[in-house]
């Protein structure tokens, strides 16, 4: 019992169950076997066993009307780069450095160690994109880390490298290139043929040009068919050697194959036609060029000056300063050259003196020479000499030999002679000189100073460059020296000669024996004379040739005044047309006269 009662429960207690009310609305009490489960005790929610949840099977994936893409791989582990990966990282930074990637060619490849090695991906480029000098050392190198025979497997490589010597004039090492090539393309073949041409237009050298033609007519039998600039080379050494029949049919050669006769192409066949004295055929395709150039007018007008046609020329440059065609230095050399041919010294004059403030050209050393050259051939030797005098160019040799010339021609000694020690200051030991002066001063007819030249000459060691006449005879390319006696129709030669100088005689020829007062010592020298390159050369052709043909001459020296005198009379006699072309510039004779006028 508690302190409330027997019959009061405690507090915080329960009644028990029989005492208990049930709520409102409550369901009707349990039985007796609910009372005892009520009555036991319960565990804990967190502690009571949960009953298993039932097994589901998962539902069907759904049915997709396009397959699903595989997965990409997982990527490759990264690779160190190797040296193939690093010498192309390498090439690719060399040529987005262009032009300016030879100091860091020099950076990668030639540091000391080397970074890396260079392969034959990294020369072709730089070598065509590098000055001359700088090509000629990366050919260098590429033959030294490639090896000699690298050019015959990469053509690529090969044609670059050709190309490199080629602009530096090494036409041994063009050739050695050229060699190992097993098939070369045509890349290749331009190459050495435009190397030959650059050579034999810088040096006027007939061997160079020679070869060009056999390289040429190699190329054809080859299944490599030649393009513009093949044309170019080839025409270029028919012009330089008066090669007619070459060039016409290296021409025919161009329009049979449709190759497209552009600017360039009508540039070198306008020069060819007017060296190989056929004005005709230059004015021809002159007329026909429709993507006209300075170029291309340049050529005309110095062919113009060539052949003595002055007026033309000036002709055609007032058309092409009309046209809008811009005028450079060589326009303008190249007119007044026609007018130093001509004799027309005023318009000679008014152009030098035009040609900066009009035509924006400043003058060089070249049109000081032909200013020169015009006034001494007019006999204005002292208005010549004072031009020298106060130039604001140091003056060449080319300058001195023009004005002694003339001084020669006019009897000028004492201008001569002062010509003749600023010439000497500069050249002493040219062999031209010597022979200028020993032809000076025997048109002075001081007989002992022309010997002491020709003494000091051999005293010195100096050669004499030998006089040389190429004539072309149904395309073969005759050469003669002076005295030459190396001609298969030799015999034939001399005997024509004779007959020669026999009717010259009766026409009352007498040979001018100053001009040989050089060239021998005790011989005979009305012998000598006839005995010039240039008059083996009309000799043969008198008999090789068809009557009525004319006889086509290309010499390498000036022309001497008795064997220009000797052709006039041949060219009347014989009733045959000669054209030579000496060192200066063309001579059409014709029925005793020359187109020059003597003034040469």
């Amino acid at each position: 019992q508690s302190a409330y009662g027997a019959n009061e429960p405690r507090r915080g207690s329960l009644p028990p169950p029989s005492r208990r009310r049930p709520a409102a609305g409550a369901p009707p009490a349990p039985g007796r076997r609910a009372a005892r489960l009520r009555a036991a005790p319960r565990a804990a929610p967190h502690l009571r066993p949960r009953a298993p949840l039932p097994q589901l099977h998962p539902p069907p994936p759904p049915r997709l009307l396009l397959r699903p893409l595989p997965l990409p791989p997982p990527p490759a582990p990264p690779m160190l780069p190797t040296a193939a990966h690093t010498a192309f990282l390498a090439n690719s930074l060399l040529l987005a450095h262009l032009p300016s990637a030879p100091p860091l060619y020099s950076l990668l490849f030639l540091a000391s160690p080397p970074l890396l090695r260079p392969n034959e991906f990294t020369y072709p480029a730089l070598l065509r994109a590098s000055p001359p000098r700088t090509a000629l050392a990366l050919a260098t190198h590429s033959l030294k880390f490639l090896g000699a025979g690298a050019a015959s497997s990469d053509r690529v490589l090969g044609s670059a490298l050709l190309d490199a010597f080629a602009r530096c004039g090494r036409i041994a090492s063009c050739r050695r290139v050229f060699d190992r090539i097993a098939e070369p393309d045509l890349p290749a073949w331009n190459a050495l043929l435009t190397a030959y041409a650059r050579r034999a237009r810088d040096s006027s050298c007939a061997g160079e040009a020679a070869e060009i033609l056999e390289l040429f007519a190699r190329m054809v039998s080859s299944t490599v068919p030649p393009n513009e600039i093949t044309l170019v080379a080839v025409v270029g050494a028919c012009g330089e050697l008066g090669a007619l029949g070459h060039g016409l049919w290296a021409h025919a050669y161009a329009l049979k194959r449709r190759l497209t006769v552009n600017c360039y192409v009508a540039t070198a066949l306008v020069e060819m036609y007017t060296r190989c004295g056929k004005m005709d055929l230059a004015e021809q395709v002159f007329a026909g060029v429709t993507d006209m150039d300075t170029c291309c007018y340049n050529a005309m007008l110095q062919g113009l000056a060539f052949h003595g046609h002055g007026r033309v020329a000036l002709t055609l440059f007032d058309r092409m300063c009309a046209e809008g065609f811009p005028v450079d230095s060589v326009t303008v050399l190249a007119v007044m050259c026609a007018c130093a041919h001509a004799g027309l010294v005023d318009e000679g004059q008014w152009l030098f003196d035009r040609m900066e403030i009009q035509f924006g050209v400043t003058p060089r050393i070249e049109h000081y020479g032909c200013m020169v050259d015009i006034l001494g051939r007019a006999g204005h030797l002292d208005v010549a000499e004072k031009l020298i005098r106060g130039m604001d160019i140091t003056p060449n040799a080319a300058m001195y030999r023009s004005l002694i010339r003339a001084c020669g021609i006019h009897g000028k000694l004492e201008i001569g002679e002062r010509m003749i020690q600023e010439l000497m200051r500069l050249e002493p030991e040219h062999s031209g000189n010597y022979v200028l002066l020993s032809n000076f001063y025997a048109r002075m007819k001081l007989w002992e100073d022309a010997k002491k030249a020709r003494k000091e000459m051999k005293a010195m060691g100096i050669d004499k460059s030998p006089g040389s006449s190429l004539l072309d005879i149904n395309g073969v390319l005759h050469e003669f020296l002076m005295g030459d006696k190396t001609h298969p129709a030799s015999r034939e030669i001399y005997a024509m000669i004779q007959e020669i100088q026999a009717r010259l005689k009766e026409c009352g020829h007498r040979p001018s024996t100053t001009a040989v007062m050089f060239n021998v010592e005790e011989e005979d020298k009305v012998g000598a004379l006839s005995y010039h390159s240039e008059r083996l050369a009309i000799a043969f052709a008198l008999i090789a040739s068809s009557p009525g043909a004319p006889i086509r001459i290309i010499k390498n020296l000036r022309v001497c005044s008795d064997c220009h005198e000797s052709t006039k009379l041949v060219s009347r006699v014989y009733g045959r047309e000669i054209i030579m072309r000496d060192r200066t510039r063309f001579h059409h004779f014709r029925d005793g006269h020359c187109s020059c006028g003597d003034f040469w």
